[in-house]
């Protein structure tokens, strides 16, 4: 991804179809999460039968498409807590 990109845009169309530039990093996806690392911050779209249409890290773009029901921006210390909260389950499952 170009470094001297300093904005970042997202564009949502019909709730249908996000693009989202200044994208660093995908750090996880299903059905129902993304989590985004991009050049603002880390990125949570929630939505239904989300799915990656494209991703290109060096220009830094994304597009999801999918029904989006929020974007949102989260701190650094929600998505430690989110990867605790992981392996704190795989444990408990493997312990099983």
């Amino acid at each position: 991804m170009n470094n001297e990109l300093k904005e970042q845009t997202l564009s949502l169309n019909n709730r249908k179809r996000l693009e989202i530039t200044g994208v660093k990093k995908l750090e996880s996806l299903n059905k129902s999460e993304f989590f985004v690392s991009t050049i603002l911050g880390l990125l949570l779209v929630k939505g239904e039968n989300l799915e990656m249409q494209h991703l290109d890290i060096e220009k830094g773009i994304l597009w999801i498409v999918g029904v989006i029901n929020s974007i949102t921006y989260l701190d650094e210390d929600l998505k430690k807590k989110k990867d605790e909260g992981f392996i704190k389950k795989l444990f408990k499952w493997l312990n099983h």
